[in-house]
This record gives C-alpha cells, sequence and structure tokens, in this order.
C-alpha cells in the first residue's frame, strides 16, 4: 500500500499466514517477545556507546523478527536507524531510534494480547483487540 505505514501488527498476513498454525503462531509470538525487548535493550545500549558494527548486528535480527510477526511499520523503521547508522549519522540514528522504541512498545503490547487469548483457544488469537490501533 502506499502512504503512511500502518502502525502495529499487520492482523489480516499474520491470519493468512498463520491460520490452522495457531498454535506455532503462539510459541513464534512468545519467542519474539523475548527476543524483541532484548534487541532493542541491546540496540539503545549499541546506539548510546555508537558501537556500529554491534548496531547493524541487531538490527539486521529485529528486522526478521519483526517481519516474522508481520510487524511492517517496525520492520521499516529498524530499516531507517540502519540506513541512518551506515550513513554514520548518530543523530538521524537516535532519533529514528527513539519513533522505533515507540512502534517496538506497540508491537510487544500487541503480541502479549494474541499470546494471551491464544490461551482462550486457537480462534480467539483472530477476534482479538490489538492495543494502538485506530488512535
Amino acid at each position: 500500500m502506499d502512504g503512511a505505514m500502518v502502525s502495529g501488527i499487520d492482523l489480516t498476513s499474520l491470519h493468512e499466514a498463520f491460520e490452522g498454525s495457531e498454535d506455532v503462531l503462539e510459541q513464534m509470538l512468545g519467542l519474539f517477545l523475548v527476543q524483541a525487548a532484548e534487541r532493542m535493550a541491546q540496540l539503545d545500549a549499541h546506539l548510546a556507546a555508537w558501537d556500529v558494527m554491534a548496531a547493524r548486528a541487531v538490527l539486521h535480527s529485529l528486522i526478521n523478527i519483526s517481519g516474522a510477526v508481520r510487524a511492517y511499520a517496525m520492520s521499516d523503521l529498524t530499516k531507517s536507524v540502519g540506513d541512518a547508522v551506515k550513513r554514520e549519522d548518530r543523530s538521524q540514528a537516535l532519533a529514528a531510534a527513539r519513533a522505533l522504541g515507540r512502534e517496538a512498545e506497540t508491537v510487544l503490547a500487541q503480541a502479549r494480547v494474541l499470546v494471551q487469548a491464544a490461551k482462550a483457544g486457537p480462534a480467539a488469537i483472530w477476534s482479538a483487540a490489538l492495543p494502538g490501533l485506530g488512535g
């Protein structure tokens, strides 16, 4: 789609990819919750120290895991941070990382809701009300 990025997890895309494999999705979301939180903390530390190589490695991982859960805006923002790091534009990298942090919080909150919904049964995932949408 052209235009502004849609924040959060794309539930339609997630449904298309994982319908019938909700157990796999639940496991993946559980891993995402742990890994994304760890990677965001690592990214903050690497950017604060301006360790470009370490930041790039963490950014690569964040792109992969955010794409896997269909968090496309998070993936795009991660790429923006990476582009600024590659250009060695510290101020732009830090600004983009702040936007990424806000988006990551939305995605993490949504992933928590989906994991909790899965406990009620596989179909509950697809009707979960995700926080952070429409506002």
